[in-house]
């Protein structure tokens, strides 16, 4: 009973995920809805949408009170919502992170979207979500080379150090991927500091004037976590595991919060590899026996 249980779920895997996203797609959408006519707390969006582009920093403390604490690159991609109502580019920040939301979860958006560091993070509009993507897209290109490796310039130039994850690379010399990271990374700090040098040089004496306080509810301070991190990709490299990294990027994070494990959503697209590579082997490992067993039937419910 269990192995013709599992051999009906290997077999319409696609069409279950296939019904979970979709089912997925349209709780994030009537959650959109309820953001967008209720407000929320965008708390972290209005810092981005409110921040003085000629004074991002007016705090020199990590954490107080700042338009907020990425570099001035980070005005590439919010700077152009300050020429919209802070509720128009409130709803299309909020849009876009619930897209990556269902891109990473797909099928299992259903069960991640309300819990609550996920929900929060979709109200407050911080970019974890964001984060997690762009890691998870830095591994698209597999052994081959490719641009992907690049996603890592968003991760370097926001939040810094999830960064941290690009030292799986290294470790299995994948030499052409770090230097594509680092490269986009320096390209466009480089273009950025010539138009914004000032900016640049704030945001260097933010970065030194100390580590973040640890923060509530969690209260776990930076260098235990980023040592936990190192360790994490260490282990990761040895045994070429990838999902890993999102995790060891989720405890690097400058101030782990609440909102912090909805980073951990990037680990759902190679649980979903894996689950695809099960089914597949489910699937060929019963025609085997159908075929060792004289019956020509090749689906479930023509047996």
């Amino acid at each position: 009973m269990t192995d013709r249980l599992l051999d009906l779920l290997a077999g319409r895997a696609r069409f279950l995920g296939l019904l979970f996203t979709g089912i997925g797609i349209l709780f994030a959408a009537y959650y959109w809805v309820f953001l967008t006519t209720s407000v929320g707390l965008p708390v972290d969006v209005r810092w981005y949408w409110g921040a003085d582009p000629s004074n991002l920093y007016p705090h020199p403390e990590l954490l107080q009170q700042n338009g907020y604490n990425y570099s001035p690159a980070f005005e590439l991609v919010v700077g152009w919502g300050r020429h919209l109502t802070f509720e128009q580019f409130t709803a299309i920040w909020r849009a876009a992170l619930l897209v990556a939301l269902v891109w990473l979860a797909g099928p299992f958006t259903v069960f991640v979207l309300f819990l609550y560091p996920v929900a929060s993070e979709v109200n407050a509009g911080n970019i974890q979500l964001l984060l997690a993507a762009a890691i998870v897209l830095s591994f698209r290109g597999g052994e081959r080379p490719s641009v992907w490796p690049a996603m890592w310039a968003f991760v370097l130039l926001t939040k810094v150090t999830p960064g941290i994850g690009l030292l799986w690379f290294a470790l299995r010399r994948r030499w052409r991927d770090v230097a594509v990271a680092l490269g986009a990374t320096a390209a466009i700090a480089g273009v950025t500091f010539v138009l914004w040098p000032d900016r640049w040089f704030d945001w260097f004496a933010l970065l030194t004037a100390g580590s973040p306080p640890p923060v509530p509810p969690f209260y776990l301070p930076f260098l235990p976590r980023f040592i936990a991190a190192i360790g994490i990709v260490v282990i990761a490299a040895w045994r070429g595991w990838r999902w890993p990294v999102v995790v060891a990027g989720t405890l690097a994070l400058p101030a782990f919060y609440t909102l912090s494990p909805s980073m951990l959503v990037g680990v759902l697209p190679f649980a979903r590899e894996a689950l695809g590579r099960w089914a597949s082997a489910r699937m060929q490992a019963r025609d085997q026996r159908l075929r060792a067993q004289g019956n020509p039937a090749t689906g479930i419910l023509a047996a």
